[in-house]
């Protein structure tokens, strides 16, 4: 049976451990994964249609049959492996690469004839933050009822209740049953040795923004709305739209002034134009100009807390002190992107500082 080796470290929560997985060797089926990345159909203008992530590619190539047709002709039998998915090469911002397969114990005497898009894989030995998964609520097993539950879990409550942080040194599994229903999830782990450490895993990158065209809906403080969920409520009138067919999902959260000094909080879609828009949506264009893009290594379930804490608590000792040539400008609001069901990034409005 080729599985890799596991040994128990610590538990942390009913549905959290801490263990120490051994190399991992994988083959299986490829994919790059990008912002441009779009889904299979699954139907109407559902999220699931529009976005591809490691998550929903193993719900295509496991049931689909194609990981079953490269272990046939290898001569593995599935029940007898660890059927597994990894994301490598990560760049941050959901743009990352992805087998789907299963573990072997050599990649020797491999044959040619294999199926479009075989990509071998060999995952370093690490120390792991093993989360279970139980999506459908099977009797007889516990676990997170969502991978993105699991995923804001790792990036919030698990960075509290125990030192670890993402370990860039090795790449993120999860593990899947013949139906490709979801098992586990794996994140690498390691204890920062310093505070400088403790944030290696964002990235860092200077771009020139245009101005973004946005539908949204807008909430003011106090009044009990969620902007995130008003906006879903009217978001199926905007996809029908032709200004949206290139933007479906690419969702924007931001604040707008308000003339007594305080700020409402906006969120929607970007769109080509304002043209016939819904009248139950606002237009709002985002200023355009020099943005600090803050993104994370690990996969955020489109919670931006840790960026968002990047941006108003440490830019200046982990950007600004060693780029002297970019200062903030206070005169914009930082910006928020979601990558549906992969993770969010924000944008911090930057100005060429003084000589």
């Amino acid at each position: 049976m080729a599985q890799s080796e596991e040994i128990f470290i610590e538990q942390i929560n009913e549905f959290c451990s801490i263990v120490d997985r051994s190399e991992t060797k994988i083959i299986g089926i490829g994919v790059p994964i990008s912002f441009e990345s779009r889904g299979y159909g699954y139907g109407g203008y559902q999220f699931a249609s529009c976005d591809l992530n490691d998550y929903f590619f193993a719900r295509k190539v496991i049931p689909e049959g194609e990981v079953a047709l490269l272990a046939k002709v290898l001569g593995v039998c599935l029940s007898d492996t660890e059927i597994i998915s990894a994301r490598y090469d990560v760049e941050g911002d959901g743009n990352y690469k992805v087998v789907v397969g299963f573990v072997v114990d050599s990649f020797d005497n491999i044959p040619e004839y294999l199926p479009e898009y075989t990509v071998t894989l060999s995952v370093p030995a690490c120390r792991y933050a093993k989360m279970l998964i139980n999506e459908k609520k099977q009797e007889g097993r516990i676990g997170y009822d969502e991978r993105m539950h699991a995923d804001e879990y790792f990036i919030g409550e698990f960075r509290k209740e125990t030192p670890y942080v993402y370990n860039q040194a090795s790449y993120p599994l999860n593990t899947y049953d013949e139906t490709g229903d979801m098992l586990t999830k794996y994140e690498p782990v390691k204890i920062p040795a310093d505070e400088i450490e403790r944030y290696d895993s964002f990235r860092f990158k200077v771009v020139t923004l245009p101005e973004m065209k946005i539908a949204c809906s807008i909430s003011v403080p106090g009044s009990g709305e969620f902007v995130i969920f008003k906006y879903f409520a009217v978001e199926q009138q905007v996809f029908t739209t032709d200004a949206a067919r290139y933007y479906l999902h690419d969702y924007y959260g931001f604040p707008i002034s308000t003339d007594d000094g305080g700020y409402n909080s906006c969120f929607g879609t970007r769109v080509s134009s304002f043209e016939a828009l819904p009248e139950c949506v606002e237009r709002i264009t985002l200023p355009g100009g020099i943005y600090l893009h803050i993104t994370q290594l690990e996969v955020n379930g489109d919670n931006p807390s840790m960026p968002y804490d990047v941006a108003f608590n440490h830019i200046d000792r982990l950007f600004l002190s060693s780029h002297p040539q970019y200062q903030r400008d206070f005169s914009k609001h930082v910006i928020a992107r979601f990558r549906q069901a992969n993770c969010a990034s924000v944008f911090v409005p930057l100005l060429l500082a003084c000589k």
